[in-house]
């Protein structure tokens, strides 16, 4: 009678297990954890308007959400587990140089992280620090001083050390940003 709770429990553990070993290329935006629960609940609530069991959909569905929430749960409190359930980065470039051994293990070709790179707007490789395949398969970055935009920040920093230099007749009270702001 309740064979199919442990069938729902091997379906979603073996997706689970089976996504983590596709790699991160196989997953957009979600974890593999969550993956498999979605593609599980929508196959279950296929086989169920095909066969009108709707408790058993509903505890299916129920059993689902309730071992993604668990294993959420363990990730949170154990780095171990949560490498395991949800993965780690993995370092694709280092200070300019790609490390083509971690591109072999992501099944990712060069011109797949190139691609990557240039809808992220970066034209030379050598310009980045760091960059990472995330658990989601999204690329990070991080840009070398060299490279990196300068900020308002910086910018209002350096316009005081420039102020600061220039004799005092020369200097103007005033603030470019906020000028700039006003002709907008």
């Amino acid at each position: 009678m309740f064979t199919f709770i442990y069938e729902a429990a091997v379906i979603i553990i073996a997706g689970f297990i089976l996504l983590r070993l596709a790699g991160k290329k196989a997953i957009a935006e979600m974890t593999p954890l969550e993956m498999v629960t979605v593609l599980s609940i929508g196959t279950i609530i296929g086989h169920a308007i095909a066969e009108r069991k709707l408790w058993q959909t509903i505890t299916c569905i129920g059993l689902f959400v309730l071992i993604l929430i668990v294993f959420q749960y363990i990730a949170l409190r154990s780095r171990y587990f949560e490498r395991l359930f949800i993965g780690k980065p993995t370092l694709v470039i280092q200070d300019g140089e790609i490390i083509t051994h971690n591109l072999v293990k992501l099944r990712m070709t060069m011109e797949q992280l190139e691609m990557r790179l240039r809808q992220k707007g970066i034209s030379n490789i050598t310009d980045i620090r760091t960059a990472t395949i995330e658990v989601n398969g999204r690329l990070g970055y991080e840009l070398k001083d060299s490279a990196a935009p300068l900020t308002q920040g910086q910018a209002e920093q350096i316009l005081r050390l420039l102020q600061l230099r220039m004799p005092a007749s020369e200097q103007q009270p005033h603030d470019v940003f906020e000028q700039i702001r006003k002709r907008q």
